[in-house]
């Protein structure tokens, strides 16, 4: 991907303004009253102190002018307190269409993208990078055209009382120049190295939450503390550092403000200037400072916003999402898949699946056994199409399955995982997963068939019963049972059953085989097993050994040959009350 340069970034956020462009126009509307306003309050103020206060001393036209004065003033707080208003608005606004178009891309990506990108990374970028973007519109391009349009405003307003006076202001323009351009590229630099650090800071924190009771159990609870302050101390560095150059900047600004009006003051006593001019000077010199350090500031809170905004419009930009480009959707599949001597490797080096060749006949219920890394869960995933096979073919119904529609093959297909992942949210949302179209009348009845209505109602508001994170306020066989479920909910036409049994305690394991027996009827089944007595019943048996498939056929047949699959039966032992264990 072509990295973007700064200006390519600023057209591309002000592109997505223009979605706003009313706003936009109402804004700088009143960004150029409000700079035709604070213009004329210098010119009003240098006529009061040399006509009415010192020519014609005349007290009624001096109250006029200050009543005016005043209402200039009130006239510039309403201004500024609209423009900041509906800098904000535009901004808000701005951001939640970003943040939505982000999310919206993240969730259609491919498997693979998640498995090399840390979650944390995404979390910041998502969220923290997104926040900074906002200041691109709340510092950026309005207010940098107001603050630019007063500078205009004022420098023609200055030539206007006095050219002399003028044209000696005017060599703080380039020193200005020069002094933002320095600061804006060691803040550049600064803000890169910051939201950098926070990413790396966000993702070893998400990470290690996730993964605590590994932590705690090995008592590495002070080792993960040392990481995590060598990276908390490396981020405040890098905060330290924009805060440097922020500290210095505006003191050197100041200080060149002052040095000007201390000239002005002595060069306009020595020409002997009119009071009114002096003092109408000493307004134009901190009008005209004022918008030279806003912007200067603004730059700096823009350079923040622009670094926000490569990072997230470069996930944005990434073209990870799982090719779609298949035209045949159907109502009904009847679930035939073969496996045509396909090949496959996560990481285009290693090979995870070897030449595989095998038929699943409709209604069919195959079982695939083998020990870990054989590349059993792998074939899930390439069914449902996670991720895609690098050569060969699967067919589903003597149709590739690259040529389905890719949602419409998914919505035909159900899985349950031995990892089930349940959402902070209620019984009845985690078996929904959100569809309206499901009712709670439908998901009791269901329960009731599969024999998991008791366990439910047995919860604190039953289905209403809210699950911690993960589901990790229930037990591994309960989140099990929800998730035959949630599968049996979407009544697929292809079931796939991923070592649902391989960690659960007896008394469960009776519930899910029950539960496994309902919902594998009259369906397409893989089952993907570890305990090899839950699957002495299927139609068929694939047995793999490091991504090939060594043999094949039944329970019966697999055992009478006295090969691989016998070898890994007769070592699971059968204890006396039925279980098995390894």
């Amino acid at each position: 991907m072509k990295k973007q340069t700064t200006w390519d970034i600023v057209k591309r956020l002000f592109l997505i303004g223009m979605k706003f462009r009313s706003w936009f126009i109402i804004t700088l509307v009143i960004s150029i009253v409000l700079a035709i306003v604070s213009t004329y309050r210098p010119i009003l103020t240098k006529d009061v102190v040399d006509i009415d206060i010192v020519q014609l001393r005349d007290k009624s036209q001096l109250m006029k002018h200050i009543y005016l004065l005043i209402g200039l003033v009130v006239a510039e707080t309403i201004l500024n307190f609209f423009l900041v208003y509906f800098s904000n608005f535009i901004s808000q606004n701005v951001i939640r269409d970003i943040r939505e178009r982000l999310y919206h891309k993240l969730i259609y990506f491919r498997t693979a993208f998640f498995d090399k990108t840390p979650i944390g990374s995404l979390v910041t970028r998502a969220v923290g990078d997104v926040e900074t973007i906002a200041t691109v519109y709340t510092d950026g391009f309005l207010m940098v055209f107001g603050d630019i349009l007063r500078i205009v405003m004022v420098l023609f307003a200055m030539f206007q009382v006095d050219t002399h006076l003028s044209l000696i202001s005017l060599a703080i323009l380039p020193l200005m120049v020069v002094i933002t351009r320095v600061f804006q590229k060691k803040l550049k630099t600064a803000f890169g190295l910051e939201r950098s650090w926070t990413s790396t800071q966000n993702s070893f924190v998400q990470e290690r939450l996730a993964g605590m009771p590994l932590i705690q159990v090995f008592n590495r609870q002070e080792a993960e503390f040392t990481k995590f302050d060598k990276i908390n101390i490396e981020l405040k560095k890098a905060l330290l550092r924009t805060v440097f150059i922020f500290s210095l900047f505006f003191p050197v600004v100041e200080l060149i403000s002052s040095l000007f009006i201390g000239f002005i003051l002595f060069y306009g006593g020595f020409i002997k200037s009119t009071p009114g001019v002096i003092i109408a000077f000493i307004q134009f010199i901190n009008m005209l400072i004022r918008p030279l350090r806003q912007i200067a500031d603004r730059f700096n809170n823009i350079q923040r916003g622009i670094v926000g905004a490569e990072r997230v419009l470069g996930v944005m930009d990434e073209d990870q999402a799982m090719p779609n480009n298949g035209t045949i959707a159907r109502d009904h599949f009847d679930g035939k898949i073969e496996f045509q001597n396909v090949h496959f490797a996560y990481d285009e080096k290693q090979l995870v699946l070897k030449g595989i060749d095998f038929k699943v006949n409709s209604g069919e219920t195959v079982a695939i056994v083998g020990a870990t890394g054989a590349g059993k869960s792998t074939i899930i995933s390439l069914i449902t199409r996670l991720y895609d096979i690098n050569s060969g073919k699967i067919m589903l119904d003597d149709v590739d399955i690259r040529d389905y529609e890719l949602y419409n093959l998914r919505s035909h297909i159900g899985v349950v995982l031995q990892d089930v992942f349940l959402f902070h949210g209620s019984i009845f949302e985690n078996l929904t997963l959100g569809d309206e179209s499901i009712t709670l009348e439908q998901v009791k009845k269901a329960s009731k068939e599969i024999g998991v209505d008791e366990f439910i109602e047995s919860l604190p508001n039953g289905y209403d019963y809210v699950v911690s994170e993960r589901g990790s306020s229930i037990s591994l066989g309960q989140r099990q049972l929800l998730s035959f479920l949630r599968a049996y909910l979407s009544d697929p036409k292809i079931l796939i059953l991923d070592e649902a049994t391989s960690s659960i305690d007896h008394e469960s394991e009776k519930l899910i085989q029950r539960a496994t027996e309902k919902i594998t009827k009259n369906r397409t089944s893989i089952l993907i097993a570890h305990r090899l007595s839950t699957i002495e019943k299927a139609d068929k048996i694939i047995v793999m050994d490091h991504g090939l498939i060594v043999e094949e056929g039944t329970h019966q047949e697999l055992l009478a040959k006295n090969g691989y699959y016998s070898l890994l039966y007769k070592a699971q032992v059968v204890s006396p009350d039925g279980d098995t264990v390894i």
